[in-house]
C-alpha cells in the first residue's frame, strides 16, 4: 500500500526534480565555494516546511525530518561540489560558470536527495524513525573532504545517527542500483614524484642529465609494480596522470614534476606500495644521474558497506525496482569516495545508480567534458532511497 504511494508521489514531483537538477547543472561551483548552491538547497527544504542548518563544514547544509515516535536515526546524503573542467556537452543548461561543470553527477545527487525530502514529507506519518538529510559539500578536495569536515562540526549527533546511506550515479545501465557488502570503493591516495637532473643546452646533452627521459622511463616502470610485485587478485591502480616538465625547445630541463593516484582497496596493497614505488623512483634516477623528491599522500579510506545494512539495502532495492534491475558487484570499484569517512564513525551502505542508456552511451565517463548523465535515473534513485528508508525502520 505504501509502496504504491511512493510510486505516485516519485511521479507527482519528478518533473520538478529535473528542473532543479537543470538550476544546478548550470550553476556548478567548487569544493567550499557551494555557497549558492547552499542557499538553494536550503530554500528548497525551508518551501517544504523543514529546517534547515547552513555553514556546516563551511558551506554544507543539514536537515532533519522526525518520522513518527522512533528514536533511530538514518542518515542520508548527497555531495554537491563540481569539478574545475570546461563543459562541451552542448546542452541546452550547460554550465554558465568558465571552467567549472558537474562532471561528477553530484547534480543528480542532490536533486534526488531533495526529490526524496518532498516524498517523505508527505508520508512522515506513516514511518516511525529520523531522516537526516545532508548535502555535503568538497567531496572532490582529496585528501581532506568534506565529510570530515562535517563530523567535526557534529554532523553524526543530535540526533545520532546510527546508520548511513548514499549512491553515486555510475556507468551501469539506467534502471539499475549496484552495490556489494564489505569493501565498495578503493582507498584514494595521491603521489608527487620531483625529478631533479641537471639542466643543459639540448645540443650537448652529454652536459646534463636529461629529468626528461628520467621521467620517461619511471612512468613505464612504474605500471609494472601492479603488474608484477602486486597479487593479480587484488584491485589495483596506479594512474600517472600530471607531468610537467622543461620550457624551451634547445634547453634540457634540470626538473620534472609528475603527480598521480594510487587506489586499492586491500592492507596487502597499502603495506606494499609506498615503499614499492620509491624504490623504483630511486633505481631509475641512480640510472639517469638525478636526484628526487617523493610524497605519498593517503586520502579517502576504503569505503566499507556494512554487510547487514546492505543486505537490507538489496532487498528493498529489489522490491522497490525489481530483482533485474538490482547488480551484485563481485569485486570493489577502482574509485574513492570521502563517503568512507561517514562509513568508518556508522554501519553504512553505499550504492551505485545507473545512468547509462542509449541516449549517453557515449558520453557517460565521469570526470569528462562531456559527461552526460541519462536523468531518467533520477526517478529510480528517488524511488530506490525512499523505499530503503520504509525498509528501515520496519
Amino acid at each position: 500500500m505504501l509502496k504504491g504511494k511512493v510510486d505516485k508521489l516519485v511521479d507527482k514531483y519528478l518533473d520538478e526534480v529535473i528542473s532543479i537538477r537543470r538550476y544546478l547543472h548550470q550553476n556548478p561551483e567548487l569544493s567550499l565555494k557551494e555557497f549558492e548552491t547552499s542557499k538553494f538547497v536550503a530554500n528548497e527544504l525551508r518551501k517544504i516546511g523543514l529546517e534547515a542548518q547552513e555553514g556546516v563544514g563551511k558551506t554544507g547544509v543539514v536537515s532533519n525530518l522526525n518520522l513518527g515516535k522512533g528514536e533511530k536515526t538514518l542518515m542520508l546524503r548527497a555531495d554537491m561540489d563540481a569539478l574545475p573542467i570546461q563543459e562541451e556537452t552542448g546542452l541546452p543548461f550547460s554550465s554558465k560558470n568558465p571552467g567549472v561543470m558537474h562532471a561528477c553527477g553530484h547534480d543528480i545527487h542532490t536533486s534526488i536527495l531533495l526529490g526524496v525530502t518532498k516524498v517523505l514529507n508527505e508520508i512522515k506519518d506513516e514511518i516511525n524513525g529520523n531522516v537526516k538529510f545532508v548535502f555535503q559539500p568538497a567531496e572532490e578536495n582529496n585528501p581532506v573532504g568534506g565529510a570530515p569536515l562535517m563530523i567535526k562540526e557534529g554532523v553524526l549527533e543530535n540526533p545520532h545517527v546510527d546508520n548511513a546511506v548514499a549512491l553515486h550515479v555510475w556507468d551501469y545501465p539506467i534502471g539499475t542500483v549496484a552495490v556489494k557488502p564489505n569493501a565498495m570503493m578503493s582507498e584514494s591516495n595521491r603521489i608527487f614524484i620531483t625529478i631533479k637532473g641537471q639542466a643543459s643546452h639540448a645540443s650537448k646533452p652529454h652536459e646534463g642529465h636529461d629529468a626528461i627521459v628520467c621521467a620517461a622511463y619511471l612512468i613505464t616502470q612504474l605500471q609494472t609494480i601492479v603488474s608484477r610485485a602486486i597479487d593479480p587478485s587484488d584491485v589495483v591502480v596506479l594512474t600517472l596522470s600530471k607531468i610537467n616538465g622543461g620550457v624551451r625547445y634547445n634547453v634540457l630541463p634540470g626538473e620534472v614534476s609528475i603527480e598521480g593516484t594510487v587506489r586499492y582497496s586491500s592492507a596487502e596493497a597499502c603495506e606494499i606500495l609506498p615503499d614499492k614505488i620509491e624504490e623504483f623512483i630511486k633505481d631509475v634516477c641512480k640510472i639517469h644521474g638525478c636526484d628526487y623528491e617523493y610524497k605519498f599522500s593517503h586520502g579517502y579510506p576504503v569505503t566499507m558497506n556494512d554487510p547487514k545494512l546492505t543486505k537490507l539495502v538489496k532487498k528493498s532495492v529489489v522490491n522497490s525496482i525489481g530483482e533485474d534491475n538490482l547488480i551484485e558487484m563481485d569485486n570493489p570499484d577502482t574509485g574513492g569516495e570521502d563517503f568512507s569517512f561517514f562509513a568508518k564513525e556508522v554501519p553504512s551502505c553505499f550504492m551505485f545508480l545507473g545512468c547509462k542508456s542509449e541516449k549517453n552511451e557515449d558520453a557517460c565517463i565521469l570526470h569528462n567534458s562531456r559527461f552526460n548523465c541519462d536523468e531518467d535515473c533520477i526517478k529510480t534513485g528517488i524511488k530506490a532511497i525512499v523505499n530503503i528508508v520504509i525498509d528501515y525502520f520496519k
